[in-house]
């Protein structure tokens, strides 16, 4: 058995913030292909997995514990409108005349040019 093989499982605490720890397990590319739905209950449930080819970890299987809008103004990409408009009405009217709509709006916007 290679040293690689030897090191699967083992388990070590992470620190995610003051007040929870999240344990860390090493998984093998191999395992993950034979055993994927059951790592992925395990990470429903809050654990870790790095995942590790060849004894070299490659990647890190981690909960979604947020959504991707609330990690973004977490981490300030972006900023929420202060008032936002939940509910947007188009404006509906019947057109008077033998002009299109198209028509329209490129008098109005010719207009607003100048």
């Amino acid at each position: 058995m290679t040293a690689a093989a030897k090191k699967s499982k083992n388990s070590k605490p992470v620190e995610k913030s003051a007040e929870a720890t999240i344990s860390t397990q090493t998984v093998g590319v191999r395992e993950l292909r034979q055993s994927a739905s059951k790592i992925l209950d395990q990470v429903k449930d809050g654990v870790v997995f790095e995942i590790t080819e060849h004894g070299v970890p490659v990647a890190r299987l981690v909960p979604i514990t947020k959504s991707l809008y609330e990690e973004y103004i977490a981490a300030g990409l972006i900023i929420p409108a202060e008032n936002p408009i939940t509910h947007f009405e188009v404006p509906t009217f019947k057109l008077k005349g033998k002009k299109t709509s198209t028509e329209l709006l490129m008098e109005m916007r010719a207009e607003a040019r100048y």
